[in-house]
C-alpha cells in the first residue's frame, strides 16, 4: 500500500489508476493482495480522473468477485450520484462516511475537484441562478464570500447570483498546412 500512497501524495491519479488495476490483476496469482482495500481507492481515482465509465465496469468486475466492503458501498454511492449529477448528494454520501486514512485525502480532493468543475459550468449553462441552488451545486450553505470573490455578482433583493462569465478561450489561428492536411484526409475518405 506505500506505492498507493505515494501516488495519492503525489496527486498522480492516473498512475493510481493504473497501479490499482495492476494489483487487481496480480490477485489473481498472489492471494496476500486484499482488493477490499484497493477497490475503494481504485473507484476514487477513477472519479477524480474523471472517467466514470471504468468505475462502472469496476464496480460489475467487484461484484463478480463477490468482494464487499462498507468503503467500497460509500465510494460506489458517490460514483452513482454523480452519474446522475445529484450533486447534494455527492457531498452527502462524501461527508457522511468515516473513510480510512487512504480515501480521506481522495475524498477531500473528489470535492474540490467538483467543486473547481461547476466553477466553470454554472457561468456556461446559467446567466443567473438562485442562491439555494448554487449552494446545492457547491454541497456549502456558505459559498457567497467566495464566489463574489471570484467576480460574481449577488442581487440582495432577489438572491440571484450572476455568475461571472469565463474568459473566452484564445482563438488558435490556422495556418495553410492545417487546410492541406484536412483536405488530404477528406480527399482519402471520398476514396472509400
Amino acid at each position: 500500500m506505500t506505492d498507493i500512497v505515494d501516488y495519492i501524495r503525489a496527486k498522480d491519479y492516473a498512475g493510481l489508476v493504473r497501479r490499482c488495476e495492476e494489483l487487481e490483476i496480480h490477485n489473481a496469482v498472489d492471494a496476500s493482495i486484499t482488493l477490499e482495500h484497493i477497490y475503494p481507492v481504485y473507484l476514487a481515482a477513477c472519479i477524480l480522473i474523471d472517467d466514470l465509465q471504468s468505475a462502472r465496469y469496476l464496480r460489475k468486475r467487484i461484484l463478480a468477485s463477490n468482494i464487499s466492503s462498507p468503503e467500497i458501498n460509500a465510494v460506489w454511492s458517490v460514483v452513482t450520484a454523480l452519474i446522475k449529477k445529484e450533486y447534494p448528494l455527492v457531498y452527502q454520501n462524501l461527508d457522511s462516511f468515516q473513510w480510512t486514512q487512504y480515501m480521506q485525502p481522495l475524498t477531500e480532493r473528489i470535492k474540490l475537484k467538483i467543486r473547481e468543475n461547476m466553477l466553470t459550468l454554472i457561468p456556461k449553462v446559467y446567466s443567473s441562478i438562485e442562491v439555494t441552488q448554487v449552494s446545492n451545486y457547491f454541497g456549502m450553505t456558505d459559498v457567497l464570500p467566495e464566489l463574489t470573490s471570484r467576480g460574481w455578482q449577488l442581487d440582495e433583493s432577489t438572491g440571484i447570483l450572476i455568475p461571472a462569465k469565463p474568459d473566452p478561450a484564445p482563438r488558435v489561428a490556422t495556418d495553410m498546412n492545417q487546410f492541406a492536411k484536412l483536405s488530404d484526409i477528406v480527399l482519402n475518405l471520398e476514396k472509400f
